[in-house]
């Protein structure tokens, strides 16, 4: 069925091609540095100034938090940490009243970890007690052990309890801040660890070294960003966006050249260099580019990512982000599908069990839980995506094939239904039309009987296309979730990997 007269010589695919195009560079790295976020930098602030020193820093950190704080888009969450750092808000606040409506395994976790950060810039005046089950370390990964350590020691010098914190925890965080690089390139970890060894004495020369390390990476504008970049994250995405949408073979050889120097040794990739703690996550996307570029030249690296998606996959037949027996997840376990199912015959029965899984955890309505996103529509196009391979791909049994039929058909008329009046998708249901989400939307819709909604959404697109041929998309992904962090390359691919599926459908 063909929708309209869409191909990939369209000029707004042509476009935007280019303009993702231009940021490769002569090594095929996709360099996008993370926007400043208010979370990191009023943490930032506040220490500076319980440290004593670094002025100029501090004085940077004031004006990008004077402006991030109170600009229209500002969530509630930035506006009371950024105020409270400056001084200039109330000690009210706690973690759930930022928090409510965020349902998902890690909730608990995250309700400590605000109201640690809240309290740490001023915006809380105590902490609760908590049971010492709250600070469990156990399955957490490489970066959240100590995260949830400075917790505890935090938690542990205001409600003067220090028999929860032993040696071991201590020894935890000096380690993390005395590398010569910030551990595992997250800032927010680093922020914690030394907000947590502030409180205690004898630190100085350990202090001044880790705030040195952390000051090293503000961006232009004075703030800090929980990490400086997520570039093999964003390479891999951006790259299999390019391959999908017809760009230059030498474009996406050079892409692909510089992903598989960076394949870890358990088969995946973290999100940038200098980090060990692998994903699910990168595997989908920098495997799912490896095998559409040549299957034949990269068939080593092919086949050490198909090991570890063997080895990632839970015991409920659904795959995780980070660590095996950590909770499956919707579009961790869509994207797995959609790798394993080019070698088909080689994982019938996980992908048996793993489309299983998948059907069941969708939602009556069609959705299913958004994971590392903001917008609904990246779980569902994933999900979408894992379900229809499996059933075209894996020789599934009939009752759960069929099942899988009426999942992907749930969520095809749950994304018809919610597109909006100018023919854009939001975040959710209601919410103002950004690109990035019509590009979820159009993805997934590509491969639907019923395409009739997408003639509206490319005349949408037309009309915030920018003169580059870029789009200004509203930041989607979630660390740790639901905080937003703003990596512009990535939805700009998303936008793209939208327009070349629609290109595709069209000419079938």
């Amino acid at each position: 069925m063909s929708d309209v007269a869409f191909d990939t010589q369209d000029p707004m695919l042509v476009g935007l091609r280019t303009c993702l195009a231009r940021l490769v560079d002569a090594q095929g790295r996709v360099h996008c540095r993370c926007r400043s976020r208010v979370l990191e930098s009023s943490l930032a602030l506040r220490l500076l100034e319980a440290e004593g020193g670094w002025a100029e820093q501090a004085a940077r950190l004031r004006a990008y938090l004077g402006t991030a704080a109170v600009r229209a888009d500002a969530t509630e969450l930035d506006r009371v940490l950024g105020l409270a750092a400056l001084g200039r808000g109330s000690a009210d606040t706690c973690a759930a009243d930022v928090l409510t409506g965020f349902e998902h395994h890690s909730a608990h976790r995250k309700r400590v970890l605000l109201d640690t950060i809240l309290y740490l810039v001023g915006a809380m005046k105590a902490l609760p007690q908590r049971e010492e089950s709250a600070f469990a370390l156990r399955g957490l990964h490489r970066w959240k052990q100590p995260e949830m350590v400075a917790c505890r020691v935090v938690h542990a010098h205001e409600g003067e309890r220090w028999e929860a914190v032993e040696e071991s925890d201590l020894a935890l965080l000096r380690k993390v801040v005395s590398g010569g690089s910030i551990y595992e390139g997250n800032n927010l970890t680093h922020l914690l660890c030394l907000s947590a060894l502030q409180l205690l004495p004898g630190h100085g020369p350990l202090m001044d070294a880790g705030v040195a390390r952390l000051l090293a990476t503000l961006t232009e504008d004075g703030g800090l960003s929980l990490a400086v970049d997520m570039d093999t994250w964003t390479t891999s995405v951006v790259g299999l966006a390019l391959a999908e949408a017809g760009a230059r073979r030498e474009l996406t050889d050079r892409i692909c050249a510089w992903l598989g120097r960076r394949q870890l040794c358990d088969g995946s990739w973290s999100f940038t260099d200098g980090v060990s703690q692998t994903d699910v996550d990168t595997a989908y996307t920098g495997l799912g580019l490896l095998h559409r570029q040549d299957p034949m030249r990269y068939a080593p690296s092919l086949d050490r990512g198909h090991d570890y998606l063997e080895r990632m996959q839970n015991a409920d037949g659904g795959w995780p982000v980070y660590r095996h027996g950590n909770p499956s997840e919707a579009a961790m376990t869509g994207g797995a599908l959609t790798v394993l199912t080019t070698r088909a015959a080689r994982h019938g029965n996980r992908l048996a069990a793993g489309a299983a899984w998948l059907v069941s955890a969708q939602k009556p309505d069609g959705t299913f839980e958004r994971g590392w996103s903001l917008a609904e529509g990246n779980a569902i196009v994933r999900a979408v995506d894992g379900l229809n391979d499996a059933v075209e791909h894996a020789t599934l049994p009939r009752t759960l094939a069929q099942a899988a039929r009426r999942a992907v058909g749930r969520s095809i008329a749950y994304l018809t239904a919610s597109q909006n009046p100018d023919g854009g998708w939001g975040h959710r249901t209601g919410s103002p039309s950004d690109p990035a989400s019509t590009g979820f939307a159009l993805a997934a819709l590509s491969r639907a009987a019923d395409r009739k909604a997408v003639p509206s959404a490319l005349a949408y697109l037309r009309g915030v296309q920018r003169p580059d041929g870029g789009f200004d998309c509203l930041a989607d992904t979630a660390a740790p979730r639901p905080l937003v962090v703003d990596i512009p390359a990535l939805g700009l691919a998303y936008v793209l990997r939208g327009l070349a599926r629609s290109a595709s459908a069209a000419g079938r």
